[in-house]
């Protein structure tokens, strides 16, 4: 009788110290005590947190665009006139002279106009659509200034123009420059090409652009053709890029070095 309880007292024993013994030792599953820790990390599949997190943090599928260029498959074209850029004058300006409007200008013997530009015309084919190589020239000119009407009446299409001298500018202004032609005109200040207004126009066609000058003397050089038509060109300025573009004047052309020599040497 007092062996029964015994055993049964030990066997109680042994069963609560493995018991205990269980609890204390790691366990053979593998995905016991396993917790998915989910948080700011990408699920499957998924683009990101649906919280609207900042770009660049919980998207795993998707890159995000770089700055500057359009994640879209679809680009919206500018309107109006763009800054182009600022250029640098190759001189300071030419001092303005004053007038006084009660003075005669006085007419001195042998006296040279130094304004305006040197005009060239060249030979091209009527079926042209876009400029050609300039070869010799076939007629050398003075053109006081480019506004439609003003060029010499000698001019017939089909022809290729080249206008070269230099533009006087006295005050810094973030400047719109238009091109109005039929055919095609581009606009050049030193070098660059400011202004391009390529193709064959039915009708005179005006293009524009913006570019920040300071006071100075740039070198400008403007080209056009015309296939067919009356030669119509005009190149305008605005002191802002919402002004509206009147016609540059002569006094603010300036016409290159040895310019008068070279109209006179094709008039032999």
């Amino acid at each position: 009788m007092i062996r029964t309880p015994l055993i049964l007292v030990a066997s109680f024993g042994l069963l609560a110290g493995c018991a205990t013994s269980s609890a204390n030792s790691p366990s053979n599953n593998p995905d016991a005590g396993k917790v998915n820790y989910d948080a700011g990390q990408p699920s499957s599949g998924s683009g990101g947190a649906s919280d609207g997190g900042s770009a660049g943090s919980g998207s795993g599928t998707s890159a995000t665009a770089p700055k500057g260029v359009d994640a879209t498959s679809t680009h919206t074209a500018p309107t109006g006139p763009k800054t182009v850029k600022k250029i640098a004058s190759a001189k300071p300006p030419k001092k303005d002279e004053p007038v006084d409007p009660n003075k005669p200008v006085p007419k001195r013997k042998g006296r040279v106009d130094p304004n305006g530009l040197l005009g060239e015309s060249f030979a091209i084919d009527a079926s042209a659509t876009t400029f050609a190589e300039f070869g010799t020239a076939a007629s050398v000119f003075i053109a006081p200034s480019l506004e439609a009407g003003r060029l010499p009446t000698t001019l017939k299409a089909p022809v290729q123009l080249r206008f070269t001298g230099s533009l006087n500018v006295t005050e810094a202004h973030e400047y719109k420059f238009c091109a109005k032609s039929s055919d095609g005109s581009k606009f050049m200040i030193e070098g660059t090409v400011v202004v391009s207004n390529d193709g064959v126009h039915k009708d005179a066609v005006e293009v524009c652009e913006v570019v920040q000058l300071e006071p100075g003397e740039y070198g400008v050089e403007v080209q056009s053709f015309h296939v067919s038509g009356a030669v119509d060109l005009t190149i305008g300025w605005a002191t802002s890029k919402d002004g509206t573009a009147a016609p540059i004047p002569k006094t603010n052309f300036f016409k290159p070095e040895g310019a008068d020599d070279k109209v006179k040497a094709a008039k032999k």
